[in-house]
């Protein structure tokens, strides 16, 4: 592959904008000035070679697509997720996939890669943040009316166990004030899927399930992982839906998924983000010996040093690792205002300062992780950051400071980032996709399905076994516009009589 940019972009990026772990020798970018003051384009990500996402993923290929790269909402970039493909069979439809967070707008970027909802069916949330969780409920409202007709399963962090200081206070107005919040993954399912029953039950006059598969659309499966032991344990709608995992819960620490058969696995280990909870994320891929690692949001610890909660010698392939502003750049950029002695600007950085005290990791930061594992030889092939606002002056401040620790093969990351992985190469693309997609074809999706849990399978409906008009009170139905008013040769007419008799459950009495 080659990386074309021109001089004159060349001269807009910063120093050592970094190179990549290519088919061809490693690309140098020219060490330059960063350009003055905001910019509002991303030369750097435009100069990748474009890529069509509908090019399979042949077997022995390992590809990451990054779906969401940015902490703040922006139209170019959603929020916090990565999807993975392995190459895993000839029939590309049938290849291992998972989901790592579903940051709010993520979803837009995999409709626009035109990746089917049957591909979306294992989410691993590395914290439970709405930034990294809330289109979940897209991917988990939607997926059964494409090709996702079986369970969601999902994965993600054990309760914090942090003690509410608020406990026990007289004066407290909250509707509940426990000694520890029930914060964990199965809480957050159990309560998510309440959250979403007028959805799911208002959907289901179609099809939600297919005949030769356990459970429903609806159904979910999921697993809490221990972030302090590393145990799992499981809740599901369905005591009938199993794990789709061959591991041992109760042998097998700091495991969250294994597919034996094809020697996937996914293991887990502690990250310092928000409060107890967040974690981290593994792949390992045996038989094609390639890996990854996604850190999510965190603090830079030894756990990534190690490469796992236990000491790991293998290098991995490719480090995705957050990488934040620093708090000057975020708080000028937010307020408009770079003055130090301005008092709304001091107010700002002490609270950004704080923010990443909490939760993040710094640029400076990200190039000594990266240091730190090539001093262990255990540099990744390519190391990718993400969960930053990249544009040309942002990604050149970054790299700068990345380079002051680390000159391996570096990637800012952007939305439609796409990464090609196998044993010979790491090659960066950049997706072309059209802003007015479609959802992905069903080509799974026209397989025989159960009747749905509305249905009705009368004679005289034309749309057996669908039940269109079955959750609806006979008065809302009389208030319902005449299709004669305004189509009167059209199908809803020639089927009125249907309407009126065959699925009025008042009428059939």
């Amino acid at each position: 592959m080659s990386t074309r940019i021109s001089r004159r972009d060349a001269l807009k990026l910063s120093g050592a904008l970094g190179g990549m772990a290519l088919s061809a020798p490693v690309i140098a970018w020219d060490r330059l000035a960063p350009p003055r003051g905001l910019t509002q384009k991303n030369s750097y990500f435009q100069s990748f070679q474009p890529f069509d996402p509908d090019t399979p993923v042949p077997q022995g290929e390992m590809r990451i697509s990054l779906m969401g790269t940015s902490v703040i909402e922006r139209r170019a970039q959603a929020r916090s997720s990565v999807f993975v493909e392995l190459g895993t069979s000839p029939d590309p439809l049938l290849n291992e996939c998972f989901v790592f967070d579903c940051g709010s707008g993520a979803v837009s970027n995999y409709v626009a890669m035109n990746i089917p909802w049957s591909k979306l069916s294992k989410v691993f949330f590395t914290h439970l943040h709405g930034d990294h969780t809330s289109d979940l409920t897209h991917i988990y409202a939607f997926g059964p009316q494409g090709d996702r007709k079986y369970p969601l399963f999902i994965w993600g962090p054990s309760a914090s166990g942090v003690r509410n200081p608020d406990y026990g206070n007289a004066l407290s107005t909250q509707y509940q004030n426990p000694e520890y919040f029930q914060d964990g993954t199965l809480a957050f399912t159990y309560h998510f899927r309440e959250m979403n029953r007028w959805h799911t039950e208002s959907q289901s006059f179609v099809p939600t399930s297919y005949v030769d598969t356990i459970g429903d659309g609806y159904d979910i499966f999921a697993t809490e992982l221990d972030w302090k032991e590393g145990h799992s344990r499981h809740w599901s709608t369905n005591s009938a839906v199993a794990s789709p995992s061959d591991h041992d819960e109760g042998k097998d620490q700091w495991v969250a998924y294994w597919n034996k058969a094809l020697g996937v696995k996914v293991t887990f280990f502690p990250a310092l983000h928000g409060r107890n909870g967040a974690i981290s994320y593994r792949l390992d891929w045996q038989p094609a010996g390639l890996s990854m690692i996604f850190t999510g949001d965190t603090k830079p610890n030894n756990y990534l040093l190690r490469g796992g909660a236990q000491e790991d010698p293998r290098p991995v392939d490719v480090y995705i690792g957050e990488v934040v502003v620093d708090p000057d750049i975020w708080i000028s950029r937010q307020t408009g205002i770079s003055d130090p002695r301005d008092d709304t600007f001091v107010k700002g950085l002490v609270n950004a300062q704080a923010v990443q005290e909490n939760s993040h990791t710094p640029q400076k930061a990200f190039g000594y992780v990266l240091h730190a594992l090539q001093k262990a030889n255990k540099a990744p092939r390519l190391a990718v950051g993400t969960h930053f606002q990249a544009t040309d002056d942002t990604i050149a401040l970054a790299m700068n400071a990345i380079r002051s620790w680390y000159k391996g093969p570096v990637v800012i990351a952007s939305d439609l980032m796409v990464l090609r992985v196998t044993a010979g190469a790491i090659e960066p693309y950049r997706a072309v996709v059209s802003d007015y997609s479609w959802s992905a074809n069903w080509d799974r999706g026209l397989r025989d399905t159960k009747p749905p849990k509305y249905g009705n399978d009368a004679v005289c409906n034309p749309y057996a076994p669908y039940g269109p008009l079955q959750q609806f009170d006979q008065d809302l139905l009389q208030e319902v516009i005449d299709p004669m008013d305004y189509d009167p040769t059209g199908w809803q007419v020639q089927n009125r009589q249907w309407a009126e008799a065959c699925l009025n459950p008042k009428a059939r009495r």
